[in-house]
């Protein structure tokens, strides 16, 4: 197998728009992309790689993305934000593939509500299974799949490197979106967001991420509903991404 990577992409909300700026730079050093495992919007990024989307066009759908496009309020006891518009925009998106049809390799991870389960998907819709990895608890509704309710990938594994590990014999590149946290809270989403944030934060403490190469975007005051200056996000990511071009280039090495 050539030498290349395979990428650990994590939860973060808006902040996660910074995958794309990771993807930007390890394209323009021609570093081969062996596999993506993602988690909430870490899984939406790498779906759309996954699915054929190159990193011109994310970026310019991620630049003129409007919340109108995916919130679609509900009076449901299950989630503020039903979640149906976000399902039929992904599934767009996403060209109604399965995971079999993805290049290069994906695999994402969701949560079991009721049982307090990781779940692993790597079989059948990639819509389906970005809409359960995204599923944000409190905010969208939870997506029923295979007799489970499922929510956000973040809830239990924020950065599944262990999943990005035994996707290829390469190393793996993590990129954690999530490490910093906002001070600006101004509404309800930005509320939940920030508990979510803080739980996480707190489980890294727990479980560290492990991973041959981390990438860490700085994105300090971005509040995680914050679909603004994205292309300021993007950059962080390929800014992040630049400083450890070297770290990639001597794993790539010691892996051939």
């Amino acid at each position: 197998m050539a030498p290349g990577v395979t990428l650990a992409l994590s939860s973060g909300g808006a902040r996660g728009f910074a995958h794309i700026g990771v993807l930007k730079c390890l394209e323009r050093h021609q570093i081969p992309i062996l596999g993506i495992a993602g988690s909430s919007m870490g899984g939406l990024i790498g779906a759309l790689y996954a699915t054929g989307h190159s990193v011109a066009m994310m970026e310019e759908l991620a630049q003129n993305l409007r919340k109108s496009q995916w919130l679609d309020f509900s009076v449901s006891k299950m989630g503020m934000v039903r979640g149906q518009k976000l399902m039929a925009l992904i599934t767009g998106l996403t060209r109604s593939l399965s995971f079999e049809e993805c290049t290069p390799p994906l695999t994402l991870v969701a949560v079991d509500i009721q049982r307090g389960e990781e779940v692993v998907l790597d079989q059948g819709s990639v819509a389906e299974a970005v809409r359960a990895t995204t599923s944000i608890p409190g905010i969208f509704s939870p997506y029923p799949k295979d007799g489970r309710l499922l929510v956000d990938g973040g809830v239990l594994n924020r950065v599944p490197v262990a999943l990005a590990r035994v996707m290829a014999n390469a190393p793996v590149v993590a990129v954690d979106a999530g490490i910093d946290i906002a001070t600006d809270v101004k509404s309800i989403f930005d509320i939940l967001f920030q508990a979510f944030d803080v739980m996480a934060r707190e489980l890294r403490r727990y479980r560290p991420v492990e991973a041959d190469v981390i990438i860490e975007p700085r994105l300090p005051n971005v509040r995680n509903a914050q679909f603004t200056g994205v292309h300021e996000f993007i950059r962080a990511g390929e800014e992040a991404c630049e400083g450890h071009i070297s770290d990639i280039l001597r794993q790539l090495e010691g892996s051939a």
